[in-house]
């Protein structure tokens, strides 16, 4: 039974553990990428802020000492619960990537000690690894453990692993995770650092030792990767030079299991000696994993076996022998690959007379290539020095290029070639056997104009040639060619009988015949195995972090010549072979992992695609940046009348042709990137068009939010800078906007429907990220929805510590301008005034905000208020619950007493004068923190209801259409709404499953089709008595207002300054709203009350007074300003005060 059968236990359990171990590899490097910032703990500012949550294993020795001293800080244990809330799933994904570090290898052992006990009947070790597919997956099950270890100490550092367990541990515990110890003693800290020339002492055996391998497989395993050619490689690579090439993933593997068991490369110098001469002999860079690349020179030094038998091949002579044998024949490769890429010269019948000088062409590039690039990367400096010297990278690259290319072509040649192999082969042979019967009816000479003497011999012998040609079988090539090389044979032996050496028409029927047969005989040479071939030649995994250092010599050739992507995207695709290694035991057991890993690997291959190609829209915008300054600075409009006269200066002809000249560079780079068709790169399709526009895309962004950035950065702190910045950037930005749309045609894309796109996706981002500060769940980077891995949004170091970009220091100063302090607002003017009487923000004000930061950045400063009103509100909830808690319970009863004694609110109860001094002073702790949060929730949605104006005058401006539809749509749902109340059997409420009500509600937020005051922003506990708690605080601010003449508002009595009456009645119309509505009647009724009261107290001392008393007409002032701003109708408060007060109270 073969091994890998589906039946064979053995085999499958092998090959699914392989397959696992490829898939926590991919998983391992898609993880390194996303390990937060603050677990780096990479500068002092990160270490101060996380030093006291975030600890390494030295927690474990004294756990009880840090939870201790977290619990005992307030700060720190709030700090700590968000930052848990935040990272535990994280967190929980790092965990059980080590862990299945832990299980695969505790598989693996569990595997062996089967096949040592023979569980599985039939196989042990021994047989095993005598089976090629057996050997096979040994090796890799311990080659990929090897290269898990190995990669965890590259991509995430020791202290960085430890910190990631330490805060698992404390969030989850260890109950839930049984293996935690054990995977903690796995994966802790080597001491190794990256990068560094030095290691720890005995790194990495003792690393590797941390779980022990069977000492007899170990042994076993390196003397099957010492002798044998597991893959049978050798095959692709019959010349004896090319041997280190075709036995190097053997070698990456002996390389990796060899730490293992350091024994040998301390002591066996036999071994050792053995091991260089077959896999070591002409190369000492090598590549162990996917491009990670080791120099056996540095990894090798701490062994003295090892270091002494790479000796001879790092013998100055022999390096230079090996460099100058590979650079030496550089442009004579150039100079071949050229001749073959000519126009012509690669078609299928020089194809196929030419396999094999074809092939080794192909074997003389790549092993060139891969010598090449590996070994400038030497880091031992005199042999650096010896492989750099004279050695250029731009032809290295070009090489390379033209390499990826011949392949390219030849592959397709190939294939064009197997998928119509058939075809061709059963069309010659027909015309084979049609000739030869031809042949055999003009000897019977009875065929009309012939003059033929009949011949018997020949008529027969050609019949019979023609059935045989007919009897070839396509399936049976190894048959079918040896009977044409003898039907070949034949033919030319023929040809010496005098009847058919004299007929010439006869000689070419059989030149002919011999050619069709020569066709038949190469199309049978020609099979599967020479794509296997030709895929394992062309492999180019070991360069895949080394082409990174090409990347600027890449794109200093496209900035160049643009048409050179066309070899770059050959390149690319002789990239995608990075997805062989990890995929094909995957691939072969059928595992689910197949999606994740393989669209993993082909997104970093798109990545480095856009990394690669990003030159060209960054080319394009700098010459966008030359479009921009003469359009805006030096290009004036034309005026509808001139003199003929002036015609030459107006027409301003020279920048125009610049302009001209500018636009065509453009273009040119559009057609180069264009040319360079749809490609499958791995398993994602890359489309050169889409390609292009995410450059573009990518590169606007930068512009745009690089613009925003730099321009609202405020220092001055005075209105004229701040209305300046807007300005500026509306400069800017419309400069932009403008000269993308007239290149939009050049670059065959949308410039307008991209431009809002990013804009909006910009605007979002930050506003997301500023939010960030008001939520307990942070969203980060790689969960944002607004956030792209191919067109990432830029974020800027924070310029001050209360925000973290534009958006939040723009409503910043917009909230420091507009402060209930320093300015007044006048709802007649709509705008906010200082003491002197100038506009310091009004509608002007929110013009300007509109064209520089358009609709979008409104509407997220309007969300941003939001978030800030959701704050205010929660503190001010959560004080009145502490403060009202079961822990006080007097001053519940207090305000049960309270209320009692002031209902029925319709009466005047004796003493109630007396009452509202006591419930005053019993309060007065609270009325400042009250204030504060009243008038600055009043404040933000004055500015709410100011942004909501604004959207709604662009929108019925801009799309009147628009506004009349969303109008429309919101009055039906709220009319559905309030028929389902009335009639609930029969009216259903909108179902929570459609989109439509929350798409509506975007829309009409976007257009400002809203009203602020009625929002409810919070859901909370009911509180006791809030109705009477909001209004006891009402009349300790109604005592210390007065009426302003001057105004027409009320203001503060001793401060002018201090407040006005709008931002206080609209915070508490929004204070009250997030409760039940009863709260606002009561609040309404004992307000009533307090006026009636007041007015009874004042007649009871003269009943003759004429005038309403100050406290009555500053109620009477509150209540009309509440009606107003609140939209309460004026019937709700004459239920609790009489009508002609309203109407008769002068002020």
């Amino acid at each position: 039974m073969d091994f890998l059968a589906d039946a064979n236990v053995a085999g499958q359990t092998l090959l699914r553990l392989t397959a696992r171990g490829n898939a926590i590899i991919a998983e391992l490097l898609r993880l390194s990428q996303h390990v937060p910032h603050m677990f780096r703990m990479a500068d002092k500012v990160t270490v101060k802020k996380y030093e006291n949550i975030i600890f390494d294993f030295r927690y474990m020795k004294n756990s009880d000492l840090y939870e201790h001293r977290i619990e005992n800080s307030l700060e720190l244990l709030e700090f700590d619960q968000n930052f848990k809330l935040n990272n535990v799933e994280l967190l929980k994904r790092f965990y059980v990537l080590f862990e299945s570090f832990y299980k695969y290898i505790k598989d693996f052992l569990q595997y062996i000690v089967d096949l040592d006990e023979g569980v599985f009947i039939q196989h042990s070790l021994e047989s095993v690894l005598l089976n090629t597919d057996g050997k096979q997956l040994i090796a890799e099950a311990v080659f990929l453990y090897g290269i898990m270890l190995t990669l965890l100490d590259e991509v995430i550092e020791g202290a960085v692993r430890e910190r990631l367990l330490v805060s698992y541990l404390r969030y989850k515990g260890k109950i839930d995770e049984p293996n935690f110890d054990e995977v903690c003693r796995l994966v802790r800290s080597t001491g190794h650092v990256p990068g560094s020339p030095r290691n720890p002492a005995n790194y990495p055996e003792e690393y590797f030792a941390r779980i022990k391998l069977p000492p007899h497989l170990v042994q076993m395993l390196i003397a099957r990767l010492r002798s044998d050619d597991i893959y049978n490689q050798i095959s692709a690579y019959p010349l004896p030079q090319h041997r280190s090439v075709a036995l190097a993933n053997q070698a990456c593997m002996l390389y990796i299991v060899l730490f293992f068991s350091p024994e040998i490369l301390k002591d066996q110098m036999s071994v050792m000696r053995e091991i260089v001469d077959k896999h070591f002999p002409d190369n000492w860079v090598i590549q162990y994993y996917l491009g990670y690349t080791v120099d056996l020179t540095v990894a090798w030094a701490p062994y003295k076996a090892a270091s002494v038998a790479l000796g001879n091949t790092l013998q100055p002579a022999n390096v230079q022998l090996l460099k100058t044998s590979h650079w030496g024949r550089v442009d004579t490769l150039l100079r071949q690959t050229h001749h073959y890429l000519s126009e012509g010269v690669l078609n299928d019948e020089f194809i196929l007379d030419n396999v094999g000088k074809l092939m080794a062409h192909l074997r003389d590039c790549n092993v060139t290539i891969r010598w090449m690039m590996l070994h400038v990367t030497s880091q031992l400096p005199k042999v650096r020095q010896v492989c750099v010297q004279e050695v250029s990278a731009e032809k290295l690259l070009v090489l390379l290029l033209d390499t990826a290319q011949y392949e390219f072509v030849l592959k397709n040649c190939f294939q064009a070639i197997l998928n119509a192999k058939k075809q061709r082969w059963e069309q010659h042979r027909a015309e084979c056997a049609e000739r030869m019967k031809e042949l055999g009816e003009y000897f019977s000479g009875d065929k009309p104009l012939t003059r033929v003497k009949r011949n018997e011999t020949l008529m027969n012998w050609f019949v019979e040639l023609a059935t045989q040609i007919s009897a070839l079988d396509f399936s049976d090539s190894l048959l079918a060619g040896r009977k044409i090389m003898q039907l070949l044979h034949a033919l030319e032996k023929v040809e010496e009988f005098h009847q058919i050496e004299s007929s010439i028409q006869v000689k070419q029927f059989l030149v002919e015949t011999r050619s069709f047969l020569k066709q038949m005989l190469r199309l049978v040479n020609i099979d599967e195995n020479l794509m296997v071939v030709f895929d394992i030649v062309a492999d180019l995994s070991y360069g895949w972090q080394i082409i990174n250092d090409y990347v600027d010599i890449m794109q200093v050739r496209i900035r160049r010549d643009p048409s050179s992507v066309i070899k770059l995207r050959a390149t690319f695709l002789k990239l995608c072979s990075i997805l062989q290694l990890p995929l094909i035991r995957i691939n072969q057991c059928r595992s689910p992992d197949l999606v994740s890993v393989s669209e993993y690997y082909s997104g970093e291959l798109v990545a480095f695609v856009r990394k690669v190609l990003e030159i060209v829209p960054r080319s394009m915008f700098l010459i966008l940046a030359k479009i921009i300054e003469l359009q805006t600075t030096r290009i004036r409009e034309l005026p509808a009348k001139i003199d003929k006269e002036q015609l030459l200066e107006a027409g301003q002809m020279s920048d125009r042709f610049n302009l001209a000249a500018l636009t065509h560079s453009i273009s040119v780079f559009t057609e180069g990137i264009l040319a360079m068709e749809t490609t499958l790169v791995g398993v994602i399709q890359v489309d050169a068009k889409q390609l292009l526009e995410d450059g573009i895309r990518k590169e606007l962004v930068q512009q745009i939010a690089s613009s925003l950035d730099a321009t609202l950065q405020f220092k001055v702190k005075k209105i004229e800078e701040f209305a300046g910045r807007l300005n500026q950037l509306h400069t800017v930005l419309d400069g932009i906007r403008r000269s993308f749309q007239y290149i939009q045609d050049y670059l065959q894309v949308y410039g307008l429907k991209i431009w809002q796109e990013e804009f909006s996706r910009i605007i979002n981002y930050n506003i997301e990220q500023e939010c960030n500060q008001f939520l307990k769940k942070k969203v980060y980077d790689f969960e944002s929805v607004f956030q792209s891995k191919s067109i990432p949004i830029p974020r800027f170091p924070p310029v001050d510590e209360t925000s973290s970009n534009f958006i939040g220091r723009l409503l910043r100063e917009l909230l420091t301008y507009t402060d209930h302090h320093r300015t007044i607002y006048i709802e007649q003017m709509a705008g906010w005034y200082d003491p002197t009487g100038r506009e310091v923000v009004g509608i002007k004000t929110f013009d300007t905000l509109l064209r520089s930061i358009s609709v979008f950045g409104l509407a997220g400063l309007d969300k941003l208020i939001c978030f800030r009103i959701v704050k205010e509100l929660t503190m001010f909830a959560s004080t009145l619950h502490k403060e009202l808690g079961a822990n006080d319970q007097d001053l519940k009863n207090f305000y049960f007493n309270i209320n009692s004694q002031l209902s029925p609110v319709a009466s005047l109860p004796p003493g109630v004068q007396k009452l509202y001094g006591q419930a005053l002073q019993k309060s007065a702790r609270w009325w400042p923190m009250f204030l504060e949060i009243a008038l600055t929730v009043g404040q933000m949605q004055l500015l709410r209801r100011q942004i909501a104006n604004t959207l709604t005058n662009a929108c019925q401006l801009d799309s009147n259409l628009l506004a009349s539809t969303l109008v429309v749509a919101n009055k039906s749902i709220l009319k559905d709404v309030q028929e389902h109340y009335v009639s609930p059997d029969t009216k259903p409420y909108p179902s929570d499953e459609s989109a439509v009500l929350a798409d509506l509600t975007e829309y009409l937020e976007t257009a400002g089709i809203n009203d602020p005051y009625t929002k409810i922003y919070v859901t909370t506990d009911p509180i006791s008595h809030i109705g009477l708690i909001m209004f006891m605080f009402a009349i300790s601010q109604i005592s210390v207002l007065e009426y302003s003449s001057h105004l027409s508002i009320l203001v503060h009595k001793k401060d002018k300054r201090s407040y006005d009456i709008a931002p206080l009645v609209v915070g508490i119309i929004t204070i009250l709203k997030q409760f039940h509505q009863h709260a606002t009647l009561k609040f309404l009724a004992l307000l009533g009350q307090f006026v009636r009261n007041q007015i009874n107290v004042v007649l009871q001392k003269d009943a003759k007074v004429q005038d309403f008393p100050p406290e009555v007409i500053c109620a009477l002032l509150f209540l009309e300003e509440f009606c107003k701003q609140a939209k309460t109708d004026r019937k709700i408060v004459e239920g609790y005060l009489p009508a002609y007060l309203f109407n008769f109270f002068t002020h």
